[in-house]
């Protein structure tokens, strides 16, 4: 059976996800892309053989979120989901331009692997930062409602792991929110603030050694009464 577009079968996104899509989100007229074979020459001409799992994985993408359109926080702008099939000629395959900027300016890009974790990109360095494009979904969402509320702080301590461990501690009830986590953004919420973990663009500066003159920023907010 055909998995329908997200903004029509949202599920299994959370309460807070579907409603901002519903809110904020609209689906953009794209072009089909490749067809299944012209996929399938791509891989043979790369590869030495065609792999129908990865093409499946492809297709599944593109018919759940190709044309997604929206304001994202995270990204701070219009971004389009327009999912292509490459092969590069390392043999690696990508969904390219599946989170693109509306408006690219040839420096930022975002793409899905196989294994549909979200890689975001400056330049010539790209970094996981999410598990799947609903991952994603659900922190932009969560951005979207953290910004509603009262900014807190914003911190860009020298060892975020410290200073999370730091602010459990005086915050016992905080706890991550794995839905809206990735490898390089994570969250921490309990009934009175949410806090976000960004390392995404310390991760992209890095010098391959865990240094990066680009610091993971903290940011908490405090939920406001009639938004709970």
């Amino acid at each position: 059976m055909s998995q329908a577009h997200v903004l029509v079968s949202p599920s299994p996104l959370g309460a807070r996800a579907q409603e901002f899509l519903t809110m904020h989100a609209r689906v953009a007229p794209l072009e089909p892309g490749p067809s299944d074979d012209e996929c399938r020459a791509a891989m043979r001409s790369v590869l030495g053989y065609s792999d129908e799992g990865i093409l499946a994985t492809f297709r599944r993408i593109q018919r759940r979120y190709s044309g997604l359109t929206y304001f994202s926080v995270f990204r701070q702008a219009e971004i389009l989901f327009e999912p292509t099939f490459e092969v590069d000629l390392d043999g690696h395959v990508v969904f390219a331009y599946a989170v693109m900027d509306a408006t690219p300016d040839g420096c930022r890009s975002g793409s899905v692997r196989p294994d549909e974790t979200v890689w975001f990109g400056f330049l010539d360095r790209d970094a996981p930062a999410f598990p799947s494009l609903d991952h994603f979904l659900e922190c932009d969402a969560l951005l979207h409602h953290a910004h509603q509320q009262r900014l807190l702080s914003t911190e860009t301590p020298p060892d975020a792991n410290a200073y999370l461990t730091a602010l459990r501690a005086r915050h016992p009830r905080l706890r991550p929110t794995n839905s809206a986590s990735g490898f390089s953004v994570g969250w921490w919420t309990d009934d009175e603030r949410p806090v976000c973990i960004n390392g995404l663009e310390a991760r992209l500066t890095a010098d391959g050694h865990g240094m990066s003159p680009t610091p993971t920023v903290v940011t908490t907010w405090l939920i406001d009464e009639s938004s709970r």
